[in-house]
């Protein structure tokens, strides 16, 4: 009688603890998600500077939220390269990204079916028979993808959501396609000018401005495609026409980013405005994991 009241002890034990961290967990991600709406209100008033203090807050129970300011014209803009047949950018992004030649021109045709309007199948793509096969009705949806999170849908993008959990960080569905090189990251103006990060470093020094620091009110800018491609070191005639095509100096979508936190626990919440209004709202995985 004494072992079974302990053993029966020993599970109420076990099932009040994983009821109470779970209770703790949930109780942390309410909290971080208030965090991280109270840091997008304050962002999106309109005298609001990049470099603004008030866009970092720590509580004193270990919350708080960061708040960033960007423009949205630092991705690629996946409709406007798929529609306009630029297939430069994806493939070079998806062969850095380690996928191997056979996998990124499968993709790409996949990407190009989903958003193209007739039933015809690309050379490695997929139409509605390929997806009827893997037993997914309705799909493809034969038009542009209204949000990021739609690429999902696309035959092989489970595989890149695996590999590469940062993908949605790369994309986006506003804009007119150019990307924006005074805001855009460093790995983005490698991808653009196809050399490597180390000669990227003296575009980012420049860009940063007397404090070094970027995003903050002495930052220079860029404001020709020549001056981008000769502090890159590129010379080729090509290359700088890519670049003409593919580059704008200052976006007018802004992205408001703001990390809420409670401890460990963060939740990441998105804001995108244009001419003042909001264009969409929503939460995004932190490098593809629900935290």
């Amino acid at each position: 009688m004494i072992f079974v009241l302990c053993m029966v002890l020993f599970a109420a034990t076990k099932a009040l603890h994983a009821d109470t961290a779970y209770t703790r967990m949930m109780r942390g991600r309410i909290y971080a998600k208030r965090y991280a709406e109270t840091g997008l209100e304050l962002a999106r008033h309109p005298v609001i500077q990049q470099d603004d203090p008030l866009l970092h807050f720590v509580s004193d129970d270990e919350g708080g939220f960061d708040v960033t300011l960007k423009t949205e014209e630092a991705r690629l803009n996946i409709n406007h390269l798929l529609l306009t047949g630029d297939k430069v950018l994806l493939r070079r992004l998806f062969n850095r990204w380690g996928f191997k030649p056979e996998f990124t021109a499968a993709l790409c045709d996949a990407l190009k079916d989903w958003v193209d309007e007739d039933e015809n199948v690309s050379l490695n793509g997929a139409e509605k028979r390929e997806y009827l096969k893997a037993g997914l009705e309705g799909m493809p949806f034969n038009r542009p993808f209204k949000e990021v999170e739609e690429m999902l849908n696309v035959r092989g993008m489970d595989i890149v959501n695996a590999e590469r959990p940062d993908w949605r960080e790369w994309f986006t569905v506003y804009g007119d396609g150019l990307i924006d090189i005074n805001d855009t990251s460093a790995e983005m103006i490698s991808l653009l000018g196809n050399v490597p990060m180390e000669r990227v470093q003296p575009l980012l020094t420049f860009r940063a401005g007397p404090d070094g620091r970027h995003r903050t009110r002495d930052d220079a800018r860029f404001t020709s495609v020549p001056q981008v491609a000769q502090m890159l070191g590129i010379f080729n005639r090509g290359t700088v026409e890519q670049l003409t095509q593919w580059i704008q100096f200052s976006g007018p979508i802004r992205r408001i980013e703001s990390v809420g936190y409670l401890g460990p626990l963060k939740r990441k919440l998105i804001l995108i405005t244009q001419g003042g209004q909001a264009v969409w709202r929503g939460e995004i995985p932190i490098h593809g994991t629900d935290s």
